[in-house]
């Protein structure tokens, strides 16, 4: 569009260009002249007619013209002398993308002093280093080594790491190593969604309460969490899961710190006689178990005795996604034909139709974002949380072939960090177990 504009600031009209100008010189000079006289006032006066094109965008790149505007300049009066301050220092030369990184940081309403993205691992796993190629943030990988003890291996691994190696003002993401994979989210997109929060904390949801033990309590913590004021939930992903927590260093070490001291597994021999009633599977939950444990104690708290609220649900999914459903709160998307469970057979330790192998239709790919047509929004990550994980895979490799992920990577991406099992030490992700991840190093041991 070309607004013409008179002397004095009157436009006098707008007009297509492209398509004026596709119907010959002729036209487009008496339209020209047409304008001409609207403005001959003006021009009597010895005013000027101009046209003004609208901003221009560089398609390959970020905006492809200077401009400004008040709001911008405001700002810009402000940084101007810090940026000043910094190069009269001999700091160094300012890189314009460093700069840039410097102004989003700068618009969050926190300090972060560093972001990473921590998975712990027993084994080597080809996911690794696809998270690692995918993740918006530096991986890291921790692992105790030797036999595999079920997930209380890694509520303590997360705890001994945030204890010994965490700033208090660092972002971490703590995800499943195994089946998430990062969805086209930039970092800075990540971080926008997860101060939209204003919380601390944000955990991941799903649709189902898992395990069975916390079910009469956990529906009551939701429902006080709705009563406050803090979410939707009567949304289908409202329960808490494991496999993704986001939040700020000091805030987390306070959420694992009470994990830890009011955990079962302080007392061994009654968490074994538990697993050996209920079924060993009860092991490989145990950490979102505690999680739930936390989450409805700290609810509680919250509403009893005015705590401060650290944890937010992310009951939209606009961090955490999961391809995991619960049949009857889709019914317009899974039909009868979907018969939910492993392979059509209920599953021992899920009480309701959990879907695990949804149909690929229900997930559009979108520049190397996947988004499912239940939710608005793509989220960041994608989870195949479960026993079985059809649909996640399906997703991964469909993801594959549009040439979303990078192939044939030939170092790894990511940090090895190996933490006692005992408690936390000072040794805990030393420079030499960190080196161990380098390019070269050991990290595929994982």
């Amino acid at each position: 569009m070309v607004r013409w504009v008179c002397v004095g600031g009157r436009e006098v009209s707008s007009c297509a260009a492209r398509s004026r100008a596709g119907r010959g010189n002729a036209l487009l000079l008496s339209w020209r002249a047409w304008v001409m006289l609207e403005c001959l006032p003006g021009l009597a006066e010895g005013g000027l007619i101009t046209a003004t094109y609208p901003q221009g965008r560089n398609p390959k790149g970020p905006d492809h013209h200077a401009w400004t505007n008040k709001k911008i300049r405001t700002v810009a009066d402000s940084l101007r002398p810090t940026i000043q301050n910094w190069r009269a220092a001999g700091q160094g030369k300012l890189e314009e993308r460093e700069l840039r990184q410097a102004l989003q940081w700068a618009s969050y309403p926190k300090r972060i002093t560093s972001t990473q993205l921590v998975v712990y691992a027993n084994k080597p796993h080809e996911n690794l280093q696809l998270l690692s190629d995918t993740s918006p943030f530096p991986v890291t990988v921790l692992s105790q080594g030797g036999e595999w003890k079920g997930t209380l291996d890694k509520l303590l691994s997360y705890w001994t790491y945030l204890m010994n190696t965490v700033d208090d003002d660092a972002l971490v993401i703590f995800v499943d190593a195994f089946d998430v994979f990062g969805n086209g989210i930039d970092g800075h997109e990540l971080l926008r969604r997860y101060f939209a929060y204003d919380s601390p904390i944000v955990i991941a949801t799903e649709e189902n309460t898992f395990p069975r033990e916390v079910e009469a309590q956990a529906h009551m913590a939701i429902q006080l969490y709705g009563k406050m004021g803090l979410g939707n939930v009567s949304a289908p992903s409202r329960f808490v899961n494991a496999g993704g927590i986001m939040g700020i260093g000091w805030a987390l070490k306070r959420m694992f710190n009470d994990m830890q001291e009011n955990m079962v597994a302080h007392n061994p021999e009654l968490l074994q006689m538990h697993a050996d009633l209920t079924g060993h599977w009860f092991l490989h939950a145990y950490d979102q178990y505690e999680l739930w444990r936390f989450v409805i104690r700290h609810i509680v708290a919250v509403q009893d005795e005015g705590a401060e609220m650290l944890i937010a649900l992310d009951i939209d999914q606009r961090i955490f996604g999961s391809t995991v459903l619960r049949k009857d709160n889709w019914p317009n998307l899974l039909g009868d034909d979907i018969l939910g469970g492993v392979n059509g057979v209920h599953s021992i330790d899920v009480d309701v139709p959990l879907v695990f192998d949804a149909p690929q239709a229900l997930w559009t790919i979108r520049r190397c974002s996947a988004h499912f047509a239940g939710r608005r929004q793509a989220p960041a990550f994608w989870h195949g949380n479960g026993p079985w994980k059809p649909a996640w895979q399906g997703l991964r490799d469909r993801l594959a072939a549009s040439g979303c992920f990078p192939a044939n990577v030939p170092q790894p991406g990511y940090n090895l960090c190996q933490v006692p099992r005992k408690r936390p030490a000072e040794e805990a992700c030393s420079d030499e177990s960190l080196a161990m991840g380098a390019p070269g190093g050991a990290a595929a041991a994982a």
